[in-house]
């Protein structure tokens, strides 16, 4: 399978899900993970929101570096590796918009002051376990 056609399949595969896992790191060192609700857009960013009074939000902004897990029921997932940044302020209707049409019930999270967070991707795996030997597809950016 091709580049075009690999990403293709992980983005249809992403779009089927809203909940991932999602990890960053402490200044500490320490790991943090917690579930997000999350979009994913068409060059493979994933977006996501959170507030500034919590754990990742304060690890983004002096740790960029974020992992994702999605998927898991139907013994297909999705590992994802990138850097995430506070989505510019000349950009933030169209993040909210695309990101609202996947999550609707986040509105309320927006309007209450959560901060939109888009992740671009710097290596992704998918792995199907339903096959033998189980597919297991990277891909760097």
């Amino acid at each position: 399978m091709d580049d075009f056609h690999t990403k293709r399949m992980i983005l249809e595969f992403l779009r089927k899900h809203t909940l991932a896992v999602i990890a960053t790191c402490h200044r500490n060192g320490t790991p943090e993970a917690a579930t997000v609700d999350f979009s994913v857009r068409d060059n493979l960013e994933i977006v996501f929101s959170t507030f500034k009074d919590t754990r990742k939000f304060d690890n983004l902004a002096e740790r960029p570096g974020v992992a994702f897990v999605i998927g898991w029921n139907d013994n297909i997932t999705v590992q994802y590796e990138g850097e995430a940044t506070r989505v510019p302020a000349a950009d933030i209707e169209q993040y909210q918009e695309a990101y609202l049409n996947s999550v609707p019930a986040d509105r309320e999270f927006i309007e209450r002051g959560a901060v939109m967070f888009k992740a671009t991707p710097r290596w992704i795996r998918y792995s199907d376990f339903n096959k033998e030997p189980p597919e297991l597809i990277k891909i760097q950016f």
